[in-house]
């Protein structure tokens, strides 16, 4: 199953791409994550492995592409369900094209069921996601708040 979405986000190319390549940042847009942990040493790059807690279960997950400031992918690591997510980011003036691409290894009929569920609610987070970042401050699906440091 594909699923595909983008949005704009009046930031710089690289401001998105820190935030975003942090996946630590990402129960701050995402309701349905609660905590994101790096597990590995060193600084983010490619094979920095992620523990994620969701609201329902937990997995942990691995960069396999980092191309500052244009490229930010991960995949799910075994034994989760097979998931590759890519962010690919294109700068347009003084703000930022996000392409946040998902490959999901499920079968094609639960999928067209799934599909359907799932992209409204991957779009809804690229707003909270675009809300955070220009505003600095964004309310969650479940309630939470989340704030940005004052730079």
């Amino acid at each position: 199953m594909d699923i595909y979405n983008e949005i704009i986000i009046h930031k710089p190319i690289e401001e998105v791409f820190n935030f975003l390549s942090n996946f630590e940042n990402l129960s701050k847009w995402n309701y349905y994550v609660v905590k994101v942990s790096k597990i590995t040493e060193g600084p983010i790059a490619t094979g920095t492995v992620f523990h994620q807690v969701r609201k329902t279960d937990e997995q942990d997950f691995k960069i396999i592409a980092l191309e500052f400031p244009k490229v930010v992918a991960i995949e799910t690591l075994p034994p989760e369900r097979h998931l590759v997510m890519r962010f690919n980011l294109i700068a347009q003036e003084n703000h930022t094209k996000v392409e946040d691409a998902w490959q999901v290894k499920i079968p094609r009929i639960v999928g067209w069921f799934a599909k359907k569920k799932i992209q409204p609610a991957v779009m809804e987070n690229l707003q909270k996601l675009k809300t955070l970042m220009e505003a600095g401050k964004v309310t969650l699906q479940d309630g939470r708040v989340e704030v940005l440091p004052a730079r």
